[in-house]
């Protein structure tokens, strides 16, 4: 099975700028796949057609074997994801902007939601910190964050956008062993990257 297959998948804008130029995409299921490319590339704008955000110009894809956009609601709550970056209530604690997370999806039990949140946290090692204020974490333990509200519940493909950007060498070694973590668990990961290296020691599979 692929987790995510894309045929000619195309995007241009209104104004004509080629964003997204054919892209065929096979990401084979319980691989770490990296999305390759410069900044600037179409990675992020081929994210959000993958997601549903954009629609596409021309092209298909899917995620799961369900057709996107049109299988949105089947596919999407089997998806956790991360795109440009994570957006939080900096004067909430970790775990209420969880809370609010988890509040906002209506696929998910809200009896179970506090296990579930604490489950999140000790996965990324954020439970000891939950009760910090968001604004006070380090941009490793932000983008960690961001990820554990993706993984509020249980998820067979995460994509994250770029899951390194912006981190000193602590925080990327901590989302890098987070990544291959939550692999060995089972979960496709697909993530984009302009690091070479950064692809070279996390992924198993590359799109270039």
């Amino acid at each position: 099975m692929t987790a995510i297959s894309t045929s000619g998948l195309t995007k241009r804008f209104r104004g004509g700028q080629l964003a997204v130029d054919h892209v065929g995409l096979d990401v084979p299921a319980g691989s770490v796949y990296g999305f390759l490319g410069p900044n600037g590339s179409g990675k992020t704008t081929t994210i959000r057609m993958l997601l549903g955000l954009a629609f596409a110009t021309s092209g298909q894809a899917e995620l799961l074997g369900v057709p996107m956009p049109a299988g949105a609601a089947a596919a999407l709550p089997r998806v956790g994801a991360l795109v440009e970056g994570p957006a939080f209530y900096p004067f909430l604690s970790g775990r209420d902007n969880l809370a609010r997370c988890a509040a906002a999806d209506a696929t998910g039990d809200p009896r179970t939601a506090a296990a579930r949140i604490g489950q999140a946290l000790d996965r990324v090692g954020l439970l000891a910190a939950a009760g910090k204020r968001y604004r006070h974490y380090s941009l490793g333990m932000k983008q960690r964050l961001a990820i554990a509200a993706s993984l509020v519940r249980p998820r067979e493909l995460l994509v994250l956008d770029e899951p390194t950007n912006g981190l000193d060498p602590q925080g990327t070694r901590e989302v890098r062993a987070l990544i291959q973590q939550i692999a060995a668990d089972g979960v496709t990961v697909f993530m984009s990257s302009h690091l070479l290296a950064e692809v070279e020691q996390v992924c198993s599979h590359v799109g270039v």
